[in-house]
C-alpha cells in the first residue's frame, strides 16, 4: 500500500489503526491498538513492564516493524518509511551523548549529518539552548554536565529536529526521585512552550497523571483504558487500571448487592447503603456477587463526614499509620480485606478499632467476572 495524504483526518498528528505486533517466534506483544492523537496532545503510555509500551512506541518510532494495521503520521500511512524520514525525534532513557562532543556538537549533530546549512543549524541550536537554559553549557562536553542536564541535551536534539512528534522512552528513570521531580516540571513547560505532539513511556504512573494529556494503560499487550488523567483516576474501566493508577493504590471489597438492590453486604456482613443513582446503575445485580472500590482519598474517619455518610459507615482494624505532613495513612483492614485511608493528618486515631466511612458518590462497582466497571 502505498503512502498516502489522509485530506479528512488533518487534525491528527499520529494515528494508530488496529496496529499490531507479532514476533516470528509467535510472541504477540500489541493487541489492537487503535488511537487518534491529536497535535499538541501530551500522551503518555503507562502499565507494567513487558506491557508492550515501549514496542507500541518503537513501532511509531520505525524502530519494529509493524505485523498488521496502519501508521499514520502528519496525514500520511508511514509503515514502510525509514524512522529517519517519518519527522519524528526520539528520547531513550540512556541519554546516549557523543562524549567526545561539546553540548552544542551534540545539539547540532543531527542537522550536520543532513548538511543543513550552518546558520540554520545556529539558529536551532540556540533555540533549544535557551528553551531548555543549555546555553551557559554549550561549550562542555556530558562528562562535565549533571545527570538532569545530560536529559536536557538529549530532548534539545530532539528540539533541534523541529519534529512533528516527539518519543520520549522512560526519559526520566535514570534521575534520583528529586531530580525526576524537576524534570517533570520542566517537560511539562516544554511542552506548553513548544505547542508540539508528545508520546511519552513510562510505568510510573505519577509521571502518567502529572504529565499527560490523556493517559493509555496497557497490560499483556492490550489497550486497557484511553483517558484523560481525571477520568482515569475518578472511573477507571477496570480493576487493572483502578490497582494501576493511584497513590496509594484504589480499595477493593468482596461482597454482593442484596435482593432489593439498596445496599452493598461486605463478606465482613457491614453494609454500605446504595445511591439512587448506583441502585439504577447495579439494578441487575441484585443478590449477585460484585467488587466494591474505593480510593484511600475517599474514606474519611471525622465527625463531619461519618454524619454526612452515616449510611456508609464500617468499622476499621488499624494496624499502623504513616504521618506524611500533609495527610496521614491509615493501614488496616476492612474484615479481611486490607485496606488503606488517607486522611486529614489531625484527624485523630484512638485505638486499634475506629469508626470509618467512604464517601457515598465515589464508591465504583465492579463484575466479579469480567472485573470491568458496571456502569
Amino acid at each position: 500500500m502505498e503512502n498516502t495524504e489522509l485530506k479528512s483526518e488533518p487534525i491528527y498528528d499520529v494515528i494508530l489503526k488496529d496496529v499490531n505486533k507479532v514476533y516470528p517466534n509467535g510472541f504477540h506483544a500489541v493487541y489492537d491498538f487503535n488511537i487518534n492523537i491529536q497535535k499538541g496532545e501530551f500522551i503518555v503510555l503507562a502499565g507494567p513492564s513487558g506491557c508492550g509500551k515501549s514496542t507500541t512506541l518503537r513501532m511509531i518510532a520505525g524502530l519494529e516493524e509493524i505485523s498488521n494495521g496502519d501508521l499514520i503520521i502528519n496525514g500520511k500511512r508511514v509503515n514502510d518509511v525509514a524512522p529517519k524520514d517519518r519527522d519524528i525525534a526520539m528520547v531513550f532513557q540512556n541519554y546516549a551523548l557523543y562524549a567526545h562532543m561539546t553540548v552544542y556538537q551534540n545539539l547540532a549533530f543531527s542537522l550536520t549529518i543532513r548538511k543543513t546549512d550552518h546558520e540554520i543549524i545556529h539558529k536551532q541550536v540556540m533555540y533549544a539552548a535557551n528553551v531548555l537554559g543549555l546555553v551557559p553549557y554549550l561549550n562542555r562536553k556530558p562528562k562535565q554536565l549533571s545527570g538532569g542536564q545530560r536529559q536536557r541535551v538529549a530532548v534539545g536534539r530532539a528540539i533541534v529536529r523541529d519534529p512533528v512528534v516527539f518519543l520520549l522512552d522512560e526519559p526520566l528513570s535514570n534521575l534520583d526521585a528529586k531530580l525526576r521531580g524537576s524534570m517533570r516540571k520542566e517537560l511539562m513547560q516544554l511542552h506548553d512552550r513548544l505547542g508540539s505532539t508528545f508520546v511519552y513511556v513510562t510505568h510510573d504512573q505519577i509521571e502518567a497523571l502529572t504529565l499527560a494529556t490523556r493517559i493509555v494503560v496497557m497490560k499483556d499487550g492490550y489497550v486497557q483504558q484511553i483517558a484523560t488523567p481525571k477520568e482515569m483516576f475518578e472511573y477507571p474501566e477496570n480493576l487493572f487500571v483502578a490497582g494501576f493508577i493511584g497513590t496509594p493504590p484504589c480499595n477493593f471489597y468482596s461482597g454482593k448487592i442484596d435482593a432489593e438492590v439498596t445496599k452493598f453486604i461486605h463478606q465482613s456482613g457491614a453494609e454500605i447503603y446504595l445511591s439512587k443513582e448506583q441502585s439504577q446503575i447495579l439494578k441487575d445485580y441484585a443478590s449477585k456477587e460484585v467488587v466494591m472500590a474505593s480510593r484511600p482519598d475517599y474514606v474519611f474517619i471525622d465527625d463531619s463526614s461519618l454524619k454526612k455518610y452515616s449510611k456508609q459507615t464500617f468499622e476499621l482494624n488499624v494496624e499502623y499509620f504513616e504521618f506524611l505532613g500533609a495527610y496521614k495513612l491509615i493501614y488496616g483492614t476492612f474484615g479481611d480485606e486490607r485496606i488503606i485511608a488517607k486522611v486529614d493528618p489531625r484527624d485523630e486515631i484512638d485505638g486499634d478499632k475506629i469508626k470509618a466511612c467512604f464517601q457515598a458518590e465515589k464508591i465504583l462497582f465492579y463484575d466479579k467476572e469480567t472485573e470491568r466497571r458496571i456502569r
